[in-house]
């Protein structure tokens, strides 16, 4: 998933529910401005935390927020670790540099 555009993202959301992409892309900026206007919430701080004094559009946010959820979602492995993409052998890298 690594390296996907906000567009690729909202719209593999979209044919997952059976609607436009730009109705999705409506739908997940509404969500996103609710979070973030919702400051009593510990999620409106990490929004902020991703993108410190920056205001950050809707791609980039969607963008991040995938990769945020892989990297929470993605199991651990003992000697191997998650770069975005797949699993890499630490071991082999580290041998190889």
């Amino acid at each position: 998933m690594a390296g996907s555009t906000a567009e690729q993202i909202i719209e593999r959301i979209a044919h997952a529910n059976g609607i436009e992409p730009a109705v999705m892309r409506q739908q997940i900026e509404q969500v996103l401005q609710n979070i973030i206007a919702d400051t009593t919430q510990p999620h409106a701080f990490m929004l902020a935390d991703l993108f410190p004094g920056s205001n950050p559009t809707v791609d980039k946010l969607v963008v991040e927020l995938e990769y945020e959820l892989y990297a929470a979602m993605m199991p651990t492995l003992p000697g191997w670790e998650w770069d975005g993409e797949g699993y890499r052998n630490i071991e082999f890298f580290r041998n190889k540099l």
